[in-house]
Order: structure tokens, then C-alpha cells, then sequence
């Protein structure tokens, strides 16, 4: 009997976990960005376009409706013009987003977004200029579409994210510039669906 029971544990276990993955959903995007120039307390920042690469985690708990939860790193450079030298840095962003998706049309299905985000830039050791780490907010959108390749677990993600966040000052007046800016991140990659 004892034998039984801890045989049938052990058996619903993948069950729930299978239930729970149901509508959910991995993916892996790259992506190119583009942020845009900032100016403010007599300083100019602009930014050099650079590539990262994003893994989200989603979840449809309704026909239209869910969530995303990702990791985004990339790496680029800001040009202060109160230093002489440029600030490299990676950054890493962590995503939570609500997810809208509109029924599909020819196996294509388009989708929006909408959260926020929590972006650490950490200054490179070389090319850093010894800043200091900083976390900054971020307001997260983007649209996007789904399209199924082969089968429906499996496809191409391409979509737009926007970032819209306060320039990095790395707690120096120096590189205050007391402003907000849009990051364009177009993205292309695969998912797949449980």
C-alpha cells in the first residue's frame, strides 16, 4: 500500500507541472539598440547603436491575456560632452510585462506589451572610466507578432520594444544631465511553445 502511494506521487508530479506549463511559453530574441541623444544641464549624450540578446519566460492565463517576465543584456558606450573620454557599459535589463494577444490570422499572432523594467548599467573595467553601477526604471511597450514554423510549438518572434528611462549620471554631477530617454530595441528570434 505504502508502495502504491508513493508510486502514484511520484507520477502527479509531472502532471501539475505539465498543467502549469500548458499555455506558457520560452523564447530567445536578439536584438539591435538604438537610443536616442539626450541633452540637459548644458551636457550631450549620445549613445552608439550596439546588439544584446533577450530570454523571456511568458504565460497566457487567458485567450488575450498574460504576462512576460526577461532578461536583456547588451553592451554599448555614452559620449558625455563634459568628459573627454566615453563610458562603456553593459547593461542588463529585467523585464516584467502584461501581455495582450489579438486571435491570429493565417497562423500569424500579433501581440502588445506594456511594463516596466529594471536597468543596471555597469561600467566596463577598461572602459568604464571607473563610474559607479547604477540602477535605473525603465516604462517597457512593444508590439509584436508570433508566427508558427512547422508546428504550432514552435516559431519566429519578430518585435518592437521600446524603453523609455532617465539617462545614466552614475551619481556624478558631472554626467547629470537630468534627463529621460527612448531606447529602440527591433528584435527577431525563436519560441517555443508548451
Amino acid at each position: 500500500m505504502f508502495a502504491a502511494l508513493v508510486a502514484a506521487s511520484l507520477c502527479a508530479q509531472p502532471v501539475r507541472a505539465q498543467a502549469y506549463l500548458k499555455n506558457s511559453e520560452i523564447g530567445l530574441s536578439a536584438f539591435g539598440q538604438f537610443t536616442s541623444s539626450s541633452n540637459g544641464n548644458g551636457i550631450e549624450v549620445k549613445p552608439l547603436d550596439s546588439l544584446g540578446g533577450q530570454a523571456t519566460f511568458r504565460h497566457v492565463y487567458h485567450p488575450w491575456l498574460g504576462y512576460e517576465a526577461g532578461y536583456g543584456y547588451t553592451r554599448f558606450t555614452d559620449r558625455y560632452s563634459s568628459y573627454p573620454f566615453s563610458i562603456q557599459h553593459n547593461v542588463h535589463e529585467f523585464e516584467g510585462s502584461y501581455l495582450a494577444s489579438a486571435p491570429g490570422l493565417l497562423g500569424i499572432k500579433p501581440f502588445g506589451l506594456a511594463g516596466v523594467s529594471a536597468l543596471l548599467y555597469s561600467p566596463t573595467l577598461n572602459g568604464g572610466q571607473n563610474a559607479s553601477a547604477q540602477a535605473r526604471a525603465a516604462i517597457t511597450f512593444g508590439i509584436g507578432a508570433d508566427i508558427p514554423l512547422l508546428t504550432s510549438h514552435f516559431g519566429m518572434r519578430v518585435q518592437y520594444r521600446g524603453l523609455y528611462h532617465q539617462t545614466p549620471d552614475y551619481g556624478q554631477t558631472m554626467y547629470d544631465t537630468g534627463t529621460w530617454r527612448l531606447s529602440s530595441e527591433p528584435a527577431v528570434g525563436a519560441y517555443f511553445h508548451f
